[in-house]
């Protein structure tokens, strides 16, 4: 009778162990989840993810989604308007500097034509004079000699006359003293030393001479460049008259 007695109490047990097990593997397979929970999990922290990442994007991105604050959109704007207008400023200084090089380019090629112009006509004047045989004794030691005969009118006392000269000291072949390219005066005024109005008697307009200017009909005994009492030698055409 025990023994029976402790037998059915085992199988109790057992059964109870059995109920126990099953009991707590069904507890565990409901408290995994689901596939459609997992896969809802996954979403949510892919959703988390996007919206941190959205935090860190650019500004532009930013301004395009309208997350940039209306202040920092202004300030965007201000400083892209800022950039523009030192673009421009510096353009418009660039070309500036640009004309103001071709002005001054300019100007020297000017005065380069002028300068080359001016050696011309004072190296047609320092042609070669003639020798003194020729020259045409006149009053007061005067002489004179024409290089080139004009063929416009003869020039006559009290005419405006315009002329162009170069002044060398004492011969054909002396330094330079003085030069003009359109001197002016008037013929028998005595706006002109003696030597002159006697010397350009009869020249033409057009014409070229060579006058020696004696220093009684020139300065005297006054140095202008030649030294005291020395002869002046002119180059003289004569313009108009």
């Amino acid at each position: 009778m025990g023994r029976r007695q402790r037998r059915g109490q085992q199988e109790q047990d057992d059964f109870d162990d059995s109920l126990e097990r099953s009991y707590a593997k069904r507890s565990k397979i409901n408290a995994e989840p689901s596939s459609d929970e997992k896969k809802n999990e996954i979403d949510n922290s892919n959703n988390d993810l996007d919206s941190k990442t959205q935090n860190i994007t650019s500004p532009q991105k930013q301004q395009q989604n309208g997350t940039i604050p209306k202040d920092n959109i202004e300030r965007l704007r201000e400083k892209k308007r800022l950039k523009k207008q030192r673009q421009k400023e510096k353009k418009l200084a660039a070309k500036k500097e640009q004309e103001e090089v071709q002005v001054y380019r300019e100007k020297q090629t000017k005065e380069r034509e002028k300068q080359k112009l001016e050696r011309k006509k004072r190296k047609d004047l320092e042609q070669k004079a003639p020798d003194t045989n020729t020259f045409v004794y006149t009053s007061m030691g005067v002489k004179y000699c024409d290089i080139v005969i004009g063929k416009g009118p003869v020039l006559q006392d009290r005419n405006r006359v315009i002329c162009q000269y170069v002044l060398r000291a004492k011969h054909k072949k002396g330094k330079v003293i003085d030069s003009g390219d359109k001197f002016s005066f008037k013929m028998g005024k005595g706006e002109v030393i003696k030597g002159w109005e006697i010397g350009l008697k009869e020249m033409r307009q057009g014409g070229s001479r060579h006058i020696i200017v004696p220093p009684k009909a020139g300065y005297g005994n006054k140095d202008i460049g030649a030294g005291k009492g020395a002869n002046l030698y002119f180059e003289v055409n004569l313009l108009k008259c």
